[in-house]
């Protein structure tokens, strides 16, 4: 298996258009947010073209991260023979299937198959906003690319799709698999993962997200592991894209520093998924820490003990560390308005 990790969204972008222009068959694509203002990555230009070259072209856009794709990009992508889809669209009233899904369930994966031979799966959007943004990408050949093509079946088919998009099996390696966690059909696989993770870690746990909203058990998890004298080290942006996320990090850094947990605040804007235990294992994906990713939305990633993927990713994300400021925690600076943000951090933490 050949794999490759884009440390910068731009950076990914680049990988995923050249990839996209050089399909012959298929281009299978799924994400969040889709928004049409990356000029210089001009993807609905380039797939516009492909499908009209006979490419087979298939993208599903979450219905409320890519409210902001315009009609007019649709309806060229369509008139050119792609199919797109909104996942979990909101209907009229009178609809039957209305309630098919709750709203707050998302697709909120971030995967491009391209010719059933090449995929990226990890955090990465498509959007002008993104462009700088710290995030990880995995770009993929081989085998277990035919499992991705079947975690894109379940969101095209859960979308309205009714084409037949066939795969050879399901393949997952020993040191490198891939994960789809459809958390309201199936097993809650990132649960397991993050509570097998904390329990068997014995020197150290870095974790990379944008936002900080662990569930009860997560925390306790993280705790247990820090009293068996394990170092935990997080990532977080010093100043995330909405305001509340900032609000929340903060008040989980405070929370949380005081059994001995070390935050870190990039001055980037850090939007990776990312977990390394002990150097040996690691998982990159869509999934943010908090309720959404794990009780509700869809998503996907890899998860890996190859040296070389896991060195690949430790070199990653110490270097976002050296990068970053250490939360250092001050009781004395916790007036009224800083406890007043941690009780409403406490009560949204399991619901968000």
């Amino acid at each position: 298996m050949e794999y490759r990790f884009h440390s910068v969204s731009s950076v990914a972008w680049d990988a995923m258009l050249a990839a996209i222009k050089s399909a012959k068959n298929s281009i299978y694509w799924e994400s969040y947010i889709f928004d049409n203002d990356t000029e210089e990555h001009n993807f609905f230009a380039v797939l516009e073209e492909k499908a009209k070259q006979g490419v087979r072209v298939k993208m599903i856009a979450d219905s409320l991260g890519s409210f902001q794709l315009g009609r007019s990009v649709v309806g060229r992508l369509q008139a050119a023979g792609a199919e797109v889809l909104f996942y979990n669209r909101l209907l009229p009233w009178w609809n039957p299937q209305r309630f098919k899904f709750r709203w707050f369930h998302r697709n909120h994966k971030k995967l491009l198959i391209v010719d059933e031979q090449r995929a990226f799966v990890g955090g990465v959007n498509v959007g002008r906003r993104f462009k700088n943004w710290l995030d990880l990408q995995v770009e993929l050949r081989g085998m277990i690319v035919r499992y991705l093509i079947r975690s894109f079946i379940v969101s095209y088919e859960l979308s309205g799709g009714r084409d037949k998009i066939k795969y050879r099996g399901i393949f997952q390696g020993r040191k490198v698999k891939a994960f789809h966690h459809s958390p309201l059909t199936e097993r809650s696989v990132l649960r397991k993962y993050y509570r097998r993770s904390c329990s068997m870690a014995q020197k150290n746990i870095i974790i990379a997200t944008p936002y900080f909203f662990p569930q009860p058990w997560l925390v306790d998890n993280l705790r247990k592991a820090r009293r068996r004298g394990v170092k935990i080290e997080i990532i977080l942006p010093r100043k995330a894209d909405h305001w509340i996320s900032t609000m929340a990090n903060y008040a989980a850094a405070s929370l949380l520093a005081r059994p001995g947990i070390d935050f870190y605040f990039s001055r980037a804007m850090v939007h990776a998924k990312a977990l390394l235990v002990d150097g040996r294992e690691g998982i990159i994906g869509s999934q943010n820490i908090d309720a959404l990713s794990f009780d509700y939305n869809l998503e996907a990633g890899i998860v890996f003990q190859r040296k070389d993927m896991v060195r690949s990713l430790k070199k990653i994300l110490e270097g976002w560390l050296a990068d970053s400021d250490k939360f250092v925690f001050d009781p004395r600076r916790q007036n009224w308005w800083q406890r007043l943000k941690t009780a409403v951090y406490l009560a949204l933490r399991p619901h968000l």
